[in-house]
């Protein structure tokens, strides 16, 4: 048997010790639950949409797509993308047809901040990091507060079926299965993921073109790469050029844009079977099955110079072409 001092010093340090972990457990017990017995409201951030650091990428997803709260909660959503989106709780009555700007649900934003059951129609509006001609009342974030327990779909109306996501909120108190750094992280991987595959899409369309054959930009459910592929090419004088929407999957509308802009952006002006130089735009064109016909703009160069084409529509992001005729 240990003399008295041995046990007496062990029976310190074991006090010691628990006394530790008592102190220790509210953190350890808060650190497992994410948050035990949560009593206030929070506000969770959402990514809208995500690009490559070019812009030339981007992404058609909610970041995460599928967040848990608590009654009372309101989620915040950002915009992390040149390309426009929304965020939008739609129903019977404002439906998710194909996307028209003059469709004031489609791009307005609903007043009222709450949502208290599922059917309920609410909209962000367009959403885009800063305001511009083509939508001036656009808004760079969007919050709404979630007043009753349910499951919340909710899409964005100009990317449809390819851009979906769910809110699911409990009763208030209920602890959070994730926290903001955990939905953050889950958003940057699943971003990066879909960043890489719109580079496989630019990669693979770069490798089936030629210098008479320009693909407008290339796109599936995921992603869409907003530039013409190839961006410059050479030809001869009275050399064609046809620019061809082929690699698109999704309904994207582009222009193929010399000179200065027409005044109506999606109607097609001047002869592109003598093109010297000037004003000569496609008007918006749409992949095959997703509009009407052509899906194609053929232009015939018939004097030399350098011609410098845009897409009026993402010009902003660095969609603008280039034709060296010789």
């Amino acid at each position: 048997m240990p003399p008295k001092s041995a046990r007496s010093r062990r029976s310190s340090v074991f006090l010691a010790v628990f006394a530790l972990l008592l102190a220790a457990m509210p953190a350890l017990l808060a650190s497992n639950a994410h948050a035990a017995s949560p009593t206030k409201a929070r506000t969770w951030n959402v990514m809208v949409g995500a690009e490559s650091s070019s812009g030339a990428v981007q992404t058609m997803g909610y970041g995460p797509k599928k967040i848990w709260i608590n009654a009372g909660d309101t989620v915040r959503w950002v915009s992390n993308s040149m390309e426009p989106h929304t965020v939008s709780f739609i129903n019977d009555k404002h439906p998710a047809v194909e996307f028209d700007l003059a469709t004031p649900y489609m791009s307005a934003q609903t007043p009222k901040g709450t949502i208290s059951r599922p059917g309920q129609f609410r909209s962000s509006g367009i959403m885009i990091p800063e305001p511009d001609a083509i939508f001036p009342d656009a808004v760079d974030s969007y919050d709404l507060k979630f007043l009753k327990p349910g499951r919340y779909p909710y899409i964005c109306y100009l990317h449809g079926k390819a851009m979906r996501a769910v809110v699911v909120v409990r009763k208030a108190g209920k602890p959070y299965p994730h926290t903001q750094a955990e939905y953050n992280a889950m958003a940057t991987e699943a971003a990066n993921a879909d960043i890489e595959h719109g580079l496989n899409l630019w990669a693979d369309a770069l490798g089936a073109t030629d210098s008479h054959h320009v693909f407008m930009g290339a796109s599936d459910m995921r992603a869409m790469v907003n530039r013409f592929i190839a961006g410059s090419i050479v030809v001869k004088v009275g050399d064609s050029v046809t620019f061809d929407m082929a690699r698109n999957a999704f309904p994207v509308p582009h222009t193929v844009t010399f000179g200065p802009p027409p005044a109506n952006p999606f109607a097609p002006t001047g002869d592109p079977t003598n093109f010297q130089g000037g004003a000569l735009s496609s008007g918006v064109i749409l992949p095959a099955g997703f509009g009407p016909p052509p899906s194609t703009f053929t232009v015939k160069f018939t004097k030399a110079g350098t011609y410098t084409y845009v897409c009026l529509l993402h010009a902003g992001m660095g969609m603008v072409g280039q034709v060296v005729v010789q």
